[in-house]
């Protein structure tokens, strides 16, 4: 027999607020923040890249945005540029031992049946590198900040445009 007379004092608050809870969990549902990019009426195509920063930008966003489609709904224009400059003057000469890779992207978001623009904006992430003497150890620490400016961009960028499908 379940009845709350067989239950003991403590018993029956544990019991309420089992109920409550599980209560409270039945209205819960998981799902992505921003929705999904799975179904064929959020698929998004991207521009093609002419240059190596643009090239890793947009392929961080074809894996985000579930792969390259051939029939896609939307279809987002990229343009990126990057661009380093000195910060910390040091080392002989006053040369530079320091630096900052910015990484710029500017998107137009149009659905592909409409040819109507539903998003568009810039957006810019920055990067700290050290610049030691070795000329190879130096072009290779640009590229690596301007890889990791280039992800933080597509992140950026992907998240505007789940924002702006999920309206």
């Amino acid at each position: 027999m379940l009845s709350f007379e067989v239950l003991r004092p403590g018993q029956k608050m544990r019991a309420l607020a089992v109920i409550l809870g599980l209560g409270m969990l039945a209205g819960c549902q998981a799902q992505p923040l921003y929705g999904t990019f799975a179904g064929p009426d959020q698929s998004v195509s991207v521009s093609t890249a002419e240059q190596r920063v643009e090239q890793i930008v947009r392929n961080e966003l074809v894996l985000g945005f579930g792969g390259e489609h051939q029939d896609s709904a939307y279809h987002l224009e990229l343009a990126v540029t990057a661009g380093m400059s000195g910060i910390l003057p040091g080392g002989l000469d006053n040369e530079f031992s320091a630096a900052r890779t910015t990484v710029t992207a500017r998107y137009v978001l149009k659905s592909v049946s409409t040819g109507e623009t539903v998003a568009s904006g810039s957006r810019s992430a920055d990067a700290q590198l050290d610049l030691p003497s070795q000329l190879f150890a130096q072009e290779r620490a640009k590229l690596e900040a301007e890889d990791r400016a280039a992800r933080a961009v597509a992140a950026l960028v992907r998240a505007d445009v789940a924002a702006a499908l999920a309206r």
